[in-house]
């Protein structure tokens, strides 16, 4: 099969125009021509590039670097021949191009590299499908095309404006010409009269030369005029470039960067906003100075023309525009951390888009920050862009080594500045409102610069996500309740910082799929028993309908302020602390599909009940905070139950995985619901890396520790309520069963598990001591 590169290069020239639209600066398509079968064998099985994967980032970097080394080999292997001496040259030029923009991001690269293959891809396509049609094209390529027509506009107009200076300064001497003839005319007359030959003489040759002049002037006015039109029409349509630039694509990278903060995986370039707003600052700055020096030469000779007179109010459009850009993308890379500890270190980093295009890094102005109330926000925000604000009248507590200066990365081309060191020491908070608590409360980091281009003086500010401040640790789920909300549920240009009081259910299950796949670092989302399960959780209704549930509203008190029925911990509580246990310790089989999680106890019965014995299943507990308990069946010769050992929390999984409890316990596990073989957990389990290191170096005999359920063996036959919750546990101290004043054993709910004769019970297993010796030899040995 041909390549890729083959058919592109079959193309009608329409079509392959297109092409050429796609790369550009950042990827130029003279390296796609030189390297084109290298570069798509290396970018055949792209791998999804992801802010929490190493992995992928690592090897889309080691891409990226090897196709610099290929350009680099390629460069060097054209020979020096006159013929080929400018291809060489200019492989060259690319190559330290290339290594200066993307240096300390190579990722960048790789990324930029992919979208290109990606839209000629499509390109192909298409065409290959029959359709002779031009292909839509791109935002990116969209905008890319309009700035590359406006420069060309203003170069044109740039030409028109040098052609107008060379008729005024025509004008200019033939008006001063005419000035000393008309006062040699006046001299003649007044001495000979107008009926003397050589004064008719001298008239003659000044009404010709006026009358030259007027015919100068109204070519120049006609000049003038039609500047003036081509320089209100590019108005307009830079306009309209920087309101979809700026209203639309930087709102939409900044909606992106608050739902990253749940979780989204941004897919949005910054460096293709930088390079198009870099294109319209240029576009604009040199508007401007036409239209200043196209004021400056009207001002030397006047002109009626209504359309001359139309400069001071272009100039003045102009100028905004050129403000609104300088401090719209004036914006924050990295966002504070949402929930900030006060005397706990951040960073954070501003970067000035247009900052190098306009050369504000030469003054190297100073940025500072300071953390401001919601109320100060709002006061901020209201106050006219016109007026002249007091950074110091905004502030709402002390933060440390809040001062940098923007400075200009030439590898990047970015003016920004990175705070390294930021610390929040002192917070004032305002009087709550209602039931509203400290973890409620929302402040945002300010950052603030005032620099100067030409004559023009900039107070330029921006504003952080919602933050909230906490003191200790423990407030920190409750915190992230309302950052978690906030960043889904805001709706852009909101007043500081308003969000709804209800969701629809819809939009709450997407933000809680999106919070639970980031956090937990897979591509497994949510499934639709998994959120209708989360659903009759947090509406208190076990027995909602699934087609119904999807309609429901939630509220931010059902979200995380009512407690949950015979509960003390809310909603949000629950969900935090199972998706904190599954990140931490369960994200393997919680990828590969093996925990259940979220399945009620009765309903984990009803699905063991009907399978073999020996067959479990992995369920969160509703009771336990951040708990998985193990629910199997067990069948005897009379009868059939299902049983559910104690929770496994954040601790026990921290000192024995959840695959090798599961491998400790398999006398009473074989197959994962519904019929997957145990076995499928043997990659996750520690036990096998642990016995290779077994023989330390100290001479000590290694040990470890191991699940078991006390009380019972295998060949049991005993009845165990199988009602009761948590029968069982873990051999250190997991046993959650406990002794009544009469003696009776009872479950953590209290139920009787009758019949159980305590004499039978090991005494070592119930202190927790029973561990099995690896010995250094080979085998084990208990010590009980």
């Amino acid at each position: 099969m041909s390549s890729l590169w083959d058919r592109t290069q079959k193309l009608p020239k329409d079509l392959f125009k297109q092409v050429e639209q796609v790369y550009g600066d950042h990827f130029p398509l003279e390296v796609r021509f030189q390297l084109a079968l290298w570069i798509e064998e290396a970018f055949s099985h792209p791998v999804q590039v992801k802010q929490e994967d190493i992995d992928s980032q690592n090897h889309a970097a080691q891409t990226a670097q090897q196709l610099l080394v290929q350009l680099d080999a390629k460069a060097d292997s054209i020979p020096s021949d006159p013929d080929k001496f400018l291809t060489k040259q200019k492989l060259n030029e690319i190559s330290i191009s290339l290594k200066n923009r993307y240096n300390g991001n190579l990722v960048g690269l790789y990324m930029k590299v992919r979208q290109c293959l990606e839209q000629e891809l499509a390109i192909v396509t298409q065409f290959a499908m029959g359709s002779s049609n031009l292909l839509e094209q791109s935002l990116e390529q969209q905008i890319r095309q309009k700035l590359s027509l406006l420069k060309q506009r203003v170069a044109e107009t740039g030409s028109e404006l040098e052609r107008c200076k060379h008729e005024q300064e025509a004008v200019t001497m033939e008006i001063y010409s005419f000035k000393e003839t008309n006062a040699k005319y006046d001299q003649i007359k007044l001495q000979h009269g107008e009926a003397h030959a050589e004064v008719k003489k001298w008239k003659i040759n000044r009404d010709k030369m006026e009358l030259g002049i007027k015919q100068k002037f109204n070519k120049l006015s006609g000049l003038r005029t039609e500047l003036v039109r081509a320089l209100v029409a590019n108005f307009h349509e830079v306009k309209e470039v920087q309101a979809q630039v700026l209203d639309k694509e930087l709102i939409n990278w900044k909606r992106e960067q608050q739902l990253a903060g749940n979780g989204l995986n941004m897919t949005l370039s910054l460096e293709s906003l930088q390079e198009w707003c870099e294109g319209l600052a240029n576009v604009i700055w040199t508007m401007r100075q036409q239209i200043k020096q196209l004021e400056i030469l009207k001002s030397q000779i006047a002109d009626p023309a209504s359309e001359a007179n139309m400069l001071p109010e272009l100039l003045s459009g102009i100028t905004d525009l050129l403000s609104n850009l300088v401090t719209g993308t004036f914006i924050i890379e990295k966002q504070p951390p949402q929930v900030m500890k006060t005397n706990t270190r951040f960073t954070a980093t501003v970067r000035l888009l247009v900052g190098g295009q306009l050369n504000v890094h030469m003054a190297s102005p100073s940025v500072s920050v300071s953390i401001i109330s919601e109320n100060q926000a709002n006061q901020l925000l209201k106050t006219p862009a016109q007026s002249t604000k007091r950074r110091e009248d905004y502030s709402s507590g002390e933060i440390l080594n809040g001062q940098g200066n923007m400075e200009f990365q030439a590898t990047t081309r970015q003016v920004s500045v990175t705070f390294r060191n930021l610390q929040l020491k002192r917070i004032k908070r305002t009087e709550k409102k209602g039931t509203e608590s400290v973890m409620e409360e929302k402040f945002s980091v300010l950052f603030w610069t005032e620099f100067q281009i030409g004559e023009l003086k900039f107070q330029v500010w921006t504003l952080s996500l919602p933050v909230v401040v906490i003191v200790h640790g423990n407030q920190e789920p409750q915190a992230l309740a309302t950052i978690t909300w906030d960043n889904a549920f805001a709706e852009w240009g909101r007043p500081p910082f308003r969000v709804p009081d209800k969701v629809s259910w819809a939009k709450m299950a997407s933000a809680l799929n999106m919070k639970w796949t980031s956090a937990c670092g897979t591509n497994r989302s949510l499934t639709e028993e998994n959120l209708y399960y989360l659903a009759c959780k947090v509406f208190r209704n076990p027995n909602l309908h699934p087609d119904d549930f999807k309609n429901l509203v939630i509220s931010w008190g059902q979200f995380c302020r009512e407690p949950l029925p015979d509960r003390n911990f809310t909603f949000w509580e629950w969900f935090y602390r199972v998706m904190n246990l599954t990140a931490n310790h369960m994200r393997g089989p919680w990828s590969d599909g093996y925990i259940m999680g979220f399945v009620s106890k009765n309903r984990a019965e009803e699905l063991l009940m009907a399978m073999d014995g020996g067959t479990f299943l992995l369920r969160f507990s509703d009771s336990e905070l951040g708990g998985v308990t193990i629910a199997y069946v067990r069948q005897d010769q009379h009868q059939k139950n299902v049983f559910m050992v104690a929770p496994f929390t954040t601790k026990d999984l921290s000192q024995r995985s959840i695959a090798d409890v599961i491998f400790d316990l398999q006398e009473y596990l074989t197959f994962l619901f519904p019929n997957i073989p145990k076995e499928a957990f043997r990659k996750f389990s520690t036990s096998a890396a642990q016995n290779e290191r077994a023989q330390t170096a100290t001479g000590y005999v290694p040990h470890s520790l191991k699940t078991h359920v006390p009380g019972f063996a295998p060949s049991d036959t005993m009845s165990l309520h199988p009602s009761s919750p948590y029968q069982g546990g873990l051999g250190w101290s997991h046993d959650d069963s406990y002794y009544s004043q009469e003696g009776d054993m009872h479950g953590d709910d209290g139920s009787n598990m009758g019949g159980f004769d305590p004499s039978t019970i090991n005494i070592a297993d119930i202190l927790g001591i029973a561990t099995t010796m690896i010995n250094p030899q080979g085998g084990t040995m208990d010590i009980n």
